[in-house]
């Protein structure tokens, strides 16, 4: 009867090593969900960086096809005009107080100074000319903890001789 408590003795309760073994399986395991989840906050953030530049992206091109009078203007460094929906400017103005707004967002928008580079191109059509393609790439760079990221969309604007050379006053 002794030998069967002794035994019974023996196996209680888990032992001190036992216990520091569970807790390091344990830590080791928190440790991987943390860093996982840091990684997808970063992850996240980049994420939500490149959308903002593909809708600032667009946002040019399409304020560019609304203006394709003064696709010249887009190419330079921008000046505000005050242009605004009621006032009367010329397209070239209207282009240059466009690309100064939106480049006061972009730098706005990320942290650093982003890069922007604006090109046009124009190509010629041998099936008709009277119409004439502006090949457009606008192209941004810019910079997330020692990351640097890039974005270029390019697209091409079709006008006709009228509706693509600037007027002139």
């Amino acid at each position: 009867m002794k030998q069967s408590l002794k035994l019974k003795n023996n196996q209680q309760g888990f032992s001190f090593l036992e216990s520091l073994l569970a807790l390091f399986v344990l830590t080791i395991g928190l440790l991987g969900v943390a860093a996982m989840h840091g990684q997808s906050m970063r992850t996240g953030y980049v994420a939500v960086q490149r959308m903002k530049v593909v809708n600032k992206g667009e946002e040019i091109l399409e304020r560019m096809r609304a203006n394709p009078q003064g696709l010249e203007g887009y190419a330079g460094a921008g000046a505000s005009y005050g242009c605004s929906s009621g006032s009367t400017c010329l397209p070239t103005d209207m282009a240059a107080d466009d690309l100064f707004i939106w480049l006061a967002e972009v730098n706005a928008m990320f942290p650093g100074t982003p890069v922007v580079d604006i090109r046009e191109e124009k190509l010629d059509l041998a099936d008709d000319p009277s119409q004439m393609i502006r090949a457009i790439t606008v192209s941004i760079d810019w910079s997330v903890r020692n990351t640097n990221y890039n974005y270029t969309v390019n697209t091409e604007i079709t006008c006709t001789a009228d509706t693509c050379k600037p007027a002139v006053p």
